[in-house]
């Protein structure tokens, strides 16, 4: 078992280096405020302080190996999409269908209707738990994916669209309240927090704000707070005040249970876990009625906490886990890789967004960001998800439209037009 003195060294040399990717990137992009943002405010609590919280409080069991092994290759992960994504230099992806601006509002006003809609059958079956919207969270992690899950994700996009319309502000301030009512009695609070992502990235990478170190501070400060708001809301008045301390450490078993993984040497899975992540979790129930509950990382949360997993409520993730279960020790080569690319395309899609204006490329950015656009556990990286919902969205744009645009090679300095207005002529587009 590892002391908590060599825990706390661990912890604090990790963070030290994913601190310094953050730094190095943020001092490229002029901007403290920008694609790392939303991992870094969701993992640097999560990932670190909570763990460094929670060790001193109730102790830690690791080894002095899984313990190290965790926070290398957390780091590693962030040093490698941050050189991917500072150092890209590849050509531009082109992207199929051509696009417009001209209908961004009536699009977005249209999905925040059926994220509605879909989501009314949730209410109407759990109307009891209205005002308490995380029983709605925990009744629905089987039977209702579909509606639960895109309903968010159309409540995002419609989000996403307004923002690039001219309405009004507070046309726009509208649709956003009404999305982020809509997300909150989805009972989770990280799709609440998600949203504010959305709109502080937007800020950066489309209206072209660069955030200083102090505002960045405090917005994160604020988004910490809220965070910290909607874990007191989602707790009973009379929880006794040690228990309540617990169950905000348990946010820290990302790290932990990583941990109980690798020191258990779990029989090596060769890559089946993530697999069955991949296949089952993109399969809807009513494809597959006999689909089974614990697939993929949920065989994890069976083998290792099978009461939570029986009563159909989840259990804590297993973080990095899940990959060493799969490839043991080279599970940090397989990590590193996808953070590669991950930064990779990031880079590629942040260029094409100052050239497109689009919010289909913004889409892209929000996702390769990090922001959990796909409230979807247990089911992997959603990639080829997140580009058929932007090829969908350029398609979209173009309905009912004149004029139109397709991708060229070579970036305009000029932007695209933001919110409807084109005045491009057909012979020109944002990439001409």
């Amino acid at each position: 078992m590892i002391s908590n003195s060599a825990a706390d060294v661990v912890v604090v040399l990790s963070l030290m280096v994913s601190l310094g990717a953050y730094v190095f990137v943020s001092q490229r992009e002029g901007s403290y405020l920008n694609i790392l943002t939303p991992a870094y405010l969701t993992g640097i609590p999560a990932y670190y302080l909570l763990p460094i919280f929670a060790t001193h409080l109730f102790g830690n069991d690791a080894s002095p190996y899984s313990y190290t092994y965790v926070y290398v290759t957390l780091a590693a992960e962030n040093v490698a999409f941050a050189y991917a994504y500072l150092h890209s230099t590849s050509k531009l992806m082109r992207l199929p269908f051509r696009y417009s601006y001209r209908n961004f509002g009536s699009l977005s006003l249209v999905f925040l209707g059926i994220a509605i809609l879909m989501y009314v059958p949730i209410l109407l079956e759990f109307p009891e738990y209205i005002l308490d919207p995380r029983q709605i969270y925990e009744h629905t992690r089987v039977g209702f994916g579909i509606n639960y899950y895109v309903s968010s994700t159309l409540a995002y996009l419609s989000v996403i669209l307004i923002e690039f319309t001219e309405y009004p502000g507070w046309v726009r301030w509208g649709v956003s309240l009404v999305a982020a009512a809509l997300l909150s009695l989805h009972g989770s609070k990280g799709q609440v927090l998600s949203l504010f992502l959305v709109l502080a990235l937007f800020e950066v990478y489309v209206r072209g704000r660069k955030v200083r170190l102090l505002p960045s501070l405090i917005v994160a400060g604020g988004l910490s707070l809220l965070v910290l708001l909607l874990f007191v809301a989602s707790m009973a008045i009379d929880k006794d005040p040690l228990e309540a301390v617990r169950t905000i450490s348990e946010y820290s078993d990302y790290t932990r249970n990583a941990m109980l993984v690798i020191d258990s040497h779990f029989p090596l899975q060769y890559g089946r876990l993530t697999m069955e992540g991949h296949l089952y979790g993109r399969t809807p129930r009513f494809l597959m009625p006999d689909k089974p509950t614990n697939f993929g990382a949920l065989y994890l949360d069976d083998q290792f906490f099978g009461a939570s997993l029986d009563d159909e409520k989840g259990a804590p993730d297993f973080g990095i886990g899940l990959q060493y279960t799969d490839f043991g020790v080279f599970a940090i080569a397989y990590l590193v890789f996808f953070a590669l690319v991950r930064g990779w395309l990031a880079r590629m899609f942040v260029r094409r967004l100052n050239g497109t204006q689009h919010p289909a490329d913004f889409f892209m950015v929000a996702f390769l960001a990090n922001v959990s656009l796909f409230p979807v556990g247990a089911v992997g990286w959603l990639l080829p998800e997140a580009f058929l919902v932007a090829f969908f969205v350029r398609f979209a744009s173009r309905v009912g439209t004149g004029a139109v645009y397709r991708d060229q090679i070579r970036i305009r300095t000029r932007r695209a037009p933001l919110g409807g207005t084109a005045t491009f002529d057909g012979s020109e587009a944002p990439f001409a």
